[in-house]
């Protein structure tokens, strides 16, 4: 990656994927089918939260609901809930995209938080009264929780982006696990004081990219990421914001790919994305389309 990155200890390509299938009421969490054993060590059993968690995952739900009504704009878009039977999204490694209406797109947003641009790009979002994603880095949560905190608060999804953003293309089977879990862990601690190892499917999770898996992912790590509890959470479409480059060119390339809907990619930690978020979302509003909130089974 580019040395003028800002976010904390980033050091790979970025590219992600997975399948899936949504639908609009919030539903109670089925047991996942498969389940698996949490990796030995640091990462065991801490208990059941579920009545510390769930709440507060609700109250971040009605919070998004409430802002929406309470903050009418031309780009807010319906809130939608990922079936928590589905593996995974995502059309850029070659899987199946989220099945939403023409106009619609999920803005998200990788490797924060990061206290010199995670403040400005939620002050960016209120302003357009949408919600976003955000997969979070697991080291990150860490150092900064009260940005955690403050993305639930607000009302935007959060999902986690591993542990440490290491290369999983250089890690064993077992290191990718154990990556997974932490990653999802800190998150958890991060934004509701508790991490709920029942609670399955726990948390979107989104690959730290790698050349090795490009240009899609293996079966064998999307099955990874479901039996630890997770959806796997690709992207349709990238300006490639990591590179820093300036807004002009990143918006271009943006708009060189962009389909009439679709998960779309940010980057957090990077001072260009200040500007062009602000751009696209400019556009997507001349295009009369929709900025769409996902969340998972009961929200």
């Amino acid at each position: 990656m580019p040395s003028s990155r800002l976010d904390e200890g980033m050091n790979a390509v970025r590219t992600t994927d997975g399948t899936s299938r949504m639908r609009e009421v919030p539903a109670e969490l089925p047991p996942i089918a498969r389940e698996s054993e949490a990796p030995r060590g640091r990462f065991r059993r801490i208990g059941r939260m579920r009545r510390v968690i769930r709440p507060l995952a609700a109250a971040g739900f009605a919070l998004a609901a409430t802002a929406a009504s309470a903050c009418p704009s031309a780009l807010a878009g319906r809130t939608v809930a990922v079936d928590p039977a589905t593996h995974g999204f995502g059309a850029v490694q070659k899987q199946p995209p989220l099945p939403l209406q023409p106009g619609e797109y999920v803005v998200t947003i990788d490797d924060g938080p990061n206290p010199k641009t995670t403040p400005a790009l939620l002050d960016i979002l209120r302003s357009r009264c949408i919600a976003a994603t955000f997969f979070l880095v697991g080291r990150n949560a860490e150092r900064h929780p009260e940005l955690v905190r403050r993305i639930v608060a607000e009302g935007d999804g959060i999902g986690s982006h591993s542990f440490s953003h290491r290369d999983f293309g250089k890690l064993s089977r077992d290191g990718i696990a154990e990556e997974i879990w932490a990653g999802m862990r800190a998150v958890d601690i991060a934004a509701f004081g508790a991490f709920d190892e029942s609670r399955r499917p726990r948390r979107l999770f989104r690959f730290p990219g790698s050349p090795g898996f490009a240009p899609a992912l293996p079966p064998d790590l999307v099955a990874i990421a479901n039996g630890a509890g997770a959806i796997v959470a690709g992207y349709d479409f990238s300006p490639e914001d990591w590179r820093n480059s300036p807004p002009e060119e990143s918006f271009r390339r943006l708009l060189a790919r962009l389909g009439d809907r679709g998960v779309i990619l940010f980057h957090d930690g990077q001072s260009n994305t200040l500007e062009l978020l602000p751009m696209v979302l400019d556009e997507l509003e001349r295009r009369g389309a929709r900025v769409v909130r996902l969340a998972i089974g009961d929200g």
